[in-house]
């Protein structure tokens, strides 16, 4: 896994972490600034999550968390939020 910023964008790459993600795709990552009620608002909606909000990382005094969903199409996507802790 690496991480490149600039100018406030962040660019992750990574092998595909599951056989299902091995396939020519991107997944775009949204940055809120409160994960669990972004993923609240957006159930109500009908955004169709594949799983609740979970910690992926955690970096010195930063825990990033992350919730992924599907759009219209079936492209894999995410939430994502850091929390200094």
């Amino acid at each position: 896994m690496a991480f490149f910023e600039s100018n406030g964008l962040r660019l992750l790459l990574s092998p595909p972490e599951k056989k299902e993600f091995a396939h020519a795709s991107s997944v775009v990552y949204f940055q809120v600034s409160d994960i669990r009620d972004s993923y609240e608002r957006l159930a109500a909606a009908d955004v169709r999550f594949v799983d609740e909000p979970h910690m992926v990382a955690k970096m010195w005094k930063t825990e990033t968390w992350m919730v992924f969903f599907e759009d219209r199409e079936g492209n894999r996507h995410a939430l994502m939020s850091e929390v200094v802790v």
